[in-house]
This record gives C-alpha cells, structure tokens and sequence, in this order.
C-alpha cells in the first residue's frame, strides 16, 4: 500500500483519516471549486478522445503487468466506466468528482464483492489513469476528481478507507 508523508497528527488538514489522508494526496486543488475555470476538465470536452488516453495510459503503465490484470481489471473497469459515462453523458477521461461517485456507487450496490475488491478491480484503474492524466503533459488534467470524489462523503469514500487500514503511519483508535 501506498505510504503517504503526511502526519496524522499534525492537525494541517481537518476531517475524519479518510477526509486527511485524501486532503493530503489531493495537493493544491481540494473540490473543484477552487480550480480556476480555466482548468475545469469540462472545457477539454473536444479536445480529448478517451480512447487515445486510455490506449498511451495501458501502454505506458500497464506494459509490465500481467495480460490478465490489464484486460481483466483494468480493461473491465474501463468498459464499466465508459458504459455509465455514455448512459450520463460523461466524458470518460474529463468526469467531475459526482460522476465518479454516482458510478462508484452503483458499482458498490451492484456487486456482493467487498471495498476493497471494489477498490481494486473499479477505483484503482480510473484513479491511476487521472493520475497518469494529470502528471502527463499532453493531458489538461489539473487536478483529480476520483480523490476529490472521497471528500463527498459516500461509496468513494468508504472504498478509500480500504486504502487506509494496510498503512503503518495510520494513527490507532486507541492513541
């Protein structure tokens, strides 16, 4: 599991863990509120195709996993995503912080499988590929609406929580 640097303790960010731990991989931008409107994915709606940045993301990041996982896991995931996107007139690779949660969702109350299934085979894909987005030039991907997606409060966040449990520096209840 990821490790993040930052100090549970610190009182820098407020919240619940899960809200503070969020806050603290979210970096400037915490809710889309405080991107400048210059930089809303919503403005890239014709200048991106998901498909092209979904195929240079599976072969820049996924090259050295196995054909299962990227077919698998991440292939489905991605299909999944891109049903509901076309069902709610989302663009796949420029979605809001509600689309991902409102998919979340129904990927939640559609499945018996556990968060952390959930996590692994649904959030994990699309949050890694906007975060390949967002670190890659040729996107205009500024922030990261699958995290800002946790700070709503609902399936997201309870997948994140999942994120949580296998750290070392996460404070105990009881401390």
């Amino acid at each position: 599991m990821i490790e993040t640097n930052y100090d549970y303790n610190s009182g820098y960010h407020q919240g619940s863990l899960v809200e503070q731990d969020a806050r603290a991989f979210l970096g400037v931008y915490k809710s889309v509120e405080d991107v400048p409107a210059r930089h809303y994915l919503s403005n890239f709606r014709t200048d991106v195709d998901a498909n092209e940045a979904w195929r240079k993301f599976c072969s820049d990041e996924l090259s050295n996993t196995s054909q299962h996982t990227r077919e698998t896991v991440y292939g489905r995931a991605y299909e999944l995503w891109c049903e509901y996107c076309e069902k709610h007139d989302v663009h796949p690779a420029l979605a809001d912080p509600d689309d991902i949660e409102g998919w979340l969702t129904e990927q939640v109350a559609a499945s018996d499988a556990s968060l952390k299934t959930t996590h692994d085979t649904r959030f994990r894909p699309l949050f890694k590929w906007y975060r390949w987005m967002a670190f890659n030039p040729d996107w205009p991907h500024r922030y990261q609406p699958t995290i800002m997606a946790v700070l709503l409060g609902g399936a997201t966040y309870d997948i994140w929580q999942t994120r949580l449990w296998d750290r070392k520096n996460i404070p105990q209840e009881n401390e």
